[in-house]
């Protein structure tokens, strides 16, 4: 990697910071071009003849310096590998104020970054995504978020379109003759530049006061009815945001807007936080219980930054967490509060699969990790700064207490507010408020990688004393033991002994202990991660194993959850084998804990899809349905009146298991009459199931079924409407069909923030992934421009379900030649392909096994 001399380790010369911005943004999205004009204010910390700042893909046209009433001669110079433009200046300013004033000119991307370019239907409009280094995109600026400033923003635009920034307009003028007009907003508080907005665009808003805030919600024409939900959730979490932190809201209004071409789920602009469109926009009708959940979360994550991110920001990308892992948890903490029959805290363990998967490879990282490029900055949006360290979170909390953990959150954005901090200033807030040793124990969880895998063990049946270890996790069966010092693990541990079940805390710093419960009598079973609130892994000897099998009915859901996929995880890696996983499962037989039905969905899939070949699918395809029997005659497959949510997402997995890996003829006859019949009435048909419904009849569709799903795709009502059909196109299995479904994503009907959804299913799919991995390398080129960057990057992460040592060759060699590599998707890439081989490894030394056990189970049966 190489680094531009312009920069210090990735950063821009500290000599010379902004102070305040003021900015004018000509856009003409009809002709896809902007130009503008943008005045610094500066202040030199000490005497320098050169001025550099970011700006990428600009023209600049002219460039003047002031300072102290003298105009220096300028020369401009450009280095695309810093993305940093530099004034050389005819003399040196001194230390003091100074005015850099540019105008420049530039196109309207179709990237989704900087000032973009998107479209609904026949209108092109213009919008903006910064984060994390694209400001630079839209005008020259010292784009780091340590270097806040105010922002004066003006824009100039159709006078036909809403414009709109972070701030409430101050004025507004018409040029009648030229059809454009120039709105001027209030000056900004200190920011940082990656949080500036600007829309213009054709929209329409709802607009109400919540909490002494206006909060409006925008929509494209057509859409405003869409819009109610997201006020309810704004009725919820704004108030609850102003209690939490002691600390209200700071501007005088709060826009939601709905884009129609978004890279992200959202973007927290300061006062203006834009949407992809499905996660703002629904009918509640007509939403799957997910699709309700899923939008509470990201807006309520998104009203947490405004605290957490844009009041109190990172000094650098580095401690982007301080960020993203906050607003993970916090947000599922207020909307816990607003909907506890949600529970929130139940799928916030279950979610804990996806950074424990990423974490246990040889190629994690720390969740605070070292970026120098803009490329390194844009890969750390990941599962690691969002859940993993949200999971830390939520561990840390239960140790210290939750009031305490308030407690020093509350300082801290108190001390720092319209300022950047770092890490180090909120363990030391948190080290005053609770009196425990808190950086010591961050230093563990957040500067390095991997995470622990907590070994249990008991002499005998008595489990009252547990002899208790610490390792680390790694999914890699061949991978060396590490020689670091042990983890300060926050362990909990639940217990039943002749009181009940109960808690025991401990601070296990030691690479092994002895821990003795405080028992009441026998100890009947031991759980060493209490409510899966701790991020680490758990084994345990044959005999806590085996009595936890037998007691997992007196688990909390989040536990027997986490029973199962650390079972799993552990057969993964081959430390236990594949059929000891299985007579655990068998035990789950008729268990409807939603968390453990969907988990199972994964699992069972995985086997199915990937370890279980054509001689054996019928045996596969038995224990299945055997499985789900209990389930099905229980759950039925038409919702009840008043049986709240957590029946209708356990039958929407069990529906998609069974239908996939059995397909029993007459549950596949009558989900294609309850498809015919949601076509003709969508309400006939539970919302939360119509995607199992959708999904399972596209795998035994052929073309005119493809057809219709065409034609009710392009009829779409609703974003969640639009998506079912987006992800069911990856499910069709019939020959001939997939060069269709391939030619569709890259044509103008699916969107570019879209089209890794179909193209992640088609890779998964055992009938087509081998059609879509040659199409995505002849048609690369085109996915990328498409696509951008966020695109392409799923669409490489996607290739982890390509198991065959062939294409794992292939996809080696294809994305590390320069013309296919994204640098942005460098870890997105090494992981994949971590992925890969572990899969092959896990199939080679673990098929063998399920295969007898499937045979084993047929002849017992048989026997039976």
């Amino acid at each position: 990697m190489s680094v531009s001399p312009n920069l210090i380790d990735g950063r821009l010369p500290p000599a010379v910071v902004p102070k305040r911005y003021d900015v004018t943004l000509s856009v003409q999205p009809d002709q896809g071009r902007f130009s503008g004009s943008v005045a610094i204010q500066l202040h030199v910390r000490e005497a320098v003849r050169r001025v550099t700042l970011h700006a990428l893909e600009l023209e600049i046209l002219e460039a003047t310096v002031e300072s102290g009433g003298v105009h220096y001669t300028v020369a401009v110079s450009a280095d695309a590998g810093s993305e940093t433009i530099t004034l050389a200046l005819n003399r040196e300013i001194a230390a003091g104020p100074a005015m850099v004033g540019l105008t420049f000119s530039g196109r309207l991307n179709q990237q989704m970054k900087g000032l973009y370019e998107a479209r609904s239907g026949n209108e092109r409009y213009a919008f903006t995504q910064f984060e994390a280094t694209d400001a630079r995109r839209a005008f020259p600026c010292f784009d780091e978020p340590a270097m806040k400033a105010a922002f004066k923003i003006t824009a100039v635009g159709p006078d036909h379109l809403v414009v709109l920034s972070n701030m409430d307009v101050e004025a507004e003028s018409m040029d009648v003759a030229a059809r454009r007009k120039t709105v001027t907003f209030v000056e900004t508080p200190p920011m940082s530049t990656y949080l500036v907005a600007l829309a213009v665009a054709k929209l329409e808003c709802r607009e109400t006061l919540i909490d002494g805030t206006r909060v409006a919600v925008y929509a494209t024409p057509g859409q405003l009815a869409l819009t109610g939900f997201a006020h309810e959730v704004m009725r919820a979490c704004l108030p609850g945001l102003n209690a939490y932190f002691d600390l209200r809201y700071p501007l005088a209004k709060l826009d939601l807007v709905g884009v129609p071409d978004f890279a992200m789920g959202a973007m927290e602009n300061w006062g203006a936080i834009f949407f992809r469109e499905n996660r703002l926009l629904l009918d509640p009708a007509q939403a799957s219980a997910n699709t309700l959940r899923g939008v509470a979360n990201v807006i309520t994550h998104e009203v947490v930054h405004q605290w957490f991110g844009n009041l109190v920001t990172m000094d650098w990308w580095e401690d982007l967490w301080l960020n993203e892992s906050f607003a993970t948890w916090l947000a599922c903490k207020i909307v816990d509060d607003w909907h506890p029959e949600w529970q929130s805290w139940v799928e916030f363990a279950r979610d804990k699969q996806v950074p424990l998967g990423v974490d246990a490879l040889a190629s994690t990282r720390p969740i605070s990790s070292k970026v120098r490029t803009a490329a390194e900055a844009e890969e750390m949006f990941d599962a690691l700064t969002y859940e993993k360290g949200a999971s830390v979170l939520r561990m840390l909390e239960q140790f210290l207490g939750e009031d305490v953990l308030r407690r020093g959150i509350r300082e801290y954005i108190k001390a720092h507010q319209f300022g950047n901090a770092p890490a180090a200033d909120l363990w030391t807030a948190l080290e005053v408020a609770s009196g425990q040793p808190v950086p010591a124990i961050a230093r563990d969880w957040f500067a390095r990688p991997g995470f622990p895998v907590v070994t249990v063990s008991a002499a005998g049946s008595d489990f009252g004393t547990l002899t208790v270890g610490q390792s680390r996790f790694h999914a890699d069966p061949d991978a060396r033991p590490d020689a670091d010092a042990p983890w300060a693990i926050p362990l909990t541990l639940a217990f039943e002994d002749d009181q009940g079940i109960r808690q025991h805390r401990v601070l296990l710093t030691d690479a092994r202990a002895t821990v003795a419960l405080p028992a009441d009598g026998k100890v009947r079973w031991v759980y060493a991660n209490a409510g899966e609130q701790g991020f680490y892994r758990t084994r345990y000897d044959q005999g806590l194993r085996g009595a936890l099998a037998v007691s997992s009915a007196r688990l909390s859901p989040e536990e027997r959850f986490g029973l199962l996929d650390n079972t799993w995880a552990l057969a993964q890696k081959g430390e236990l084998p594949i059929d000891e996983f299985l007579d655990l499962v068998v035990r789950f037989r008729g268990d409807d804990t939603r968390i453990v039905v969907e988990g199972l969905a994964g699992w069972l899939g995985t086997l199915g899809d990937r370890l279980v070949n054509d001689s054996e699918r019928a045996l596969f395809a038995g224990f299945v349905e055997d499985f789900y029997r209990p389930l099905v005659d229980s759950l039925g497959w038409d919702a009840r009146p008043r049986e709240g949510d957590e029946p209708k997402l356990a039958r929407a997995a069990v529906l998609w298991t069974l239908g996939g890996a059995a397909r029993p003829a007459a549950l596949l006859h009558d989900m294609t009459e309850r498809l015919e019949r949601y076509w003709a009435d969508p309400a006939s048909l539970d919302p939360t199931l119509a995607t199992a419904v959708l999904r399972l009849c596209a795998r035994v569709g052929g073309k005119e079924r493809y057809d219709r799903y065409l034609e009710r795709y392009h009829a779409a009502a609703t974003p969640e409407d639009r998506d079912r059909y987006l992800v069911a196109f990856g499910d069709f299995a019939a020959p001939g069909l997939t060069p269709a479904i391939l030619a569709l994503i890259l044509s103008e009907a699916i969107r570019g923030q879209d089209i890794w959804k179909p193209l992640r299913g088609l890779l998964s799919n055992p009938a087509t992934q081998g059609e879509t991995w040659a199409f995505i390398k002849a048609s690369w080129p085109a996915l990328r421009r498409k696509g951008g960057s966020v695109g392409a990057q799923r669409i490489i992460g996607g290739t982890k379900a390509l198991w065959r040592a062939e294409w794992l060759d292939e996809v080696e060699r294809f994305f590390s030649d320069p013309a296919n590599r994204v640098a942005s998707a460098e870890r997105t890439l090494t992981q994949s392909l971590e992925f890969l081989r572990l899969g092959l490894v896990f199939r080679r030394e673990q098929h063998a096994r399920l295969s007898a056990w499937l045979r084993g189970r047929k002849q017992a049966r048989r026997a039976g």
